[in-house]
């Protein structure tokens, strides 16, 4: 090329970059409705237009503290109402000079967990639900046997983490690594650069959200143990790998990052380990280099008429306002 001229293919490569570029931008602003945010704003909602919501256990401050917000409950964090060791958004006012009680507010805002919610929604129960997962397969042919339909969009970013016993010394797993000890391939410590003992591998119940991201995010179509060998490594709540691995010194479980820094916090020691040498912590979650992260969902019947508050509740988790909210959570909102 003759210097000071640009030859033609080059011109040529620079137009189709700037019109792709044009292209890109104008179907974003297409997407990104401008008057989105002003539409689906909600402030100073009632009580009783407030719709029915249900969540998982580890979205539940994410659902609660949008509930406060919205309902105007001042909040704070503490431990949750039923004397878990866990760690919620917890109200702190008095209900006497309002129209509902807390009895009434857990009555209407139920936490089901990740399964009784989509069941709950699907059964007309409650309106909108904010989940740890998307609608899966199960409730997919449920919903069809009954006839229900329901939009669900990811809300923000989370991660799966696997979690070990502070007494076990391994700090880092690859993912291949991980896969092959759900498969039973890998079956000592000493195999992974640990001392020389059985590994035990801690699952969760079918239906939980801890359990389809495992076999979806993390196995990669590999066929997990299934658990009917040795029950007691099946856990039915979230709280079940911390309680397993508090007397396990070689166990190996599973969890939402969320749950684990922002609920369970220190009451319950594990390590969380590295995945192919990157920890899990907000930046690499959010930047994608953490290996197994993933979203929770917030989720609507199709049916739902588009100017009862439960459908402008559900529009409104995905406004600026919204993000702030799920921010406010300790969730990674999408922007």
């Amino acid at each position: 090329m003759t210097q000071g001229k640009i030859s033609v293919p080059l011109v040529a490569w620079l137009m189709a970059v700037l019109a792709g570029a044009f292209f890109f931008l104008s179907c974003g602003k297409e997407k990104v409705d401008p008057e989105y945010d002003q539409k689906y704003d909600l402030k100073d909602v009632s009580w009783e237009e407030w719709p029915a919501t249900d969540c998982s256990t580890s979205t539940r401050p994410a659902r609660d503290i949008i509930a406060y917000n919205l309902l105007g409950i001042p909040h704070y964090w503490d431990v949750d109402w039923m004397g878990m060791q866990t760690y919620i958004i917890y109200p702190g006012f008095n209900y006497t000079e309002t129209s509902f009680s807390y009895k009434d507010y857990v009555t209407k805002n139920p936490c089901s967990g990740t399964h009784g919610a989509y069941m709950n929604l699907m059964d007309g129960k409650v309106d909108v639900i904010i989940a740890s997962r998307d609608i899966s397969r199960n409730e997919k042919a449920y919903a069809e046997s009954v006839g229900v339909e329901l939009e669900t969009a990811p809300l923000a970013i989370d991660a799966l983490v696997f979690i070990v016993n502070p007494e076990n010394p391994v700090r880092n797993l690859t993912s291949d690594q991980v896969r092959k000890i759900y498969t039973g391939e890998i079956t000592n410590w000493k195999e992974v650069g640990g001392p020389d003992h059985v590994i035990t591998p801690y699952i969760r119940d079918a239906d939980s959200g801890s359990q389809e991201k495992m076999e979806t995010l993390v196995m990669d179509g590999l066929t997990m143990i299934d658990g009917s060998w040795m029950p007691e490594i099946i856990g039915s709540q979230m709280a079940s790998p911390y309680l397993q691995l508090e007397n396990d010194d070689y166990g190996i479980g599973y969890t939402p990052y969320f749950y684990c820094t922002a609920m369970v916090r220190d009451l319950m020691k594990v390590n969380v380990l590295s995945i192919d040498g990157i920890a899990p912590g907000k930046e690499s979650i959010g930047s994608g280099k953490y290996p197994f992260t993933s979203s929770i969902y917030a989720a609507v019947r199709k049916t739902e008429d588009h100017e009862s508050m439960a459908y402008k509740l559900y529009k409104f988790l995905f406004t600026r306002r919204g993000a702030e909210m799920i921010d406010e959570s300790g969730y990674i909102p999408f922007k």
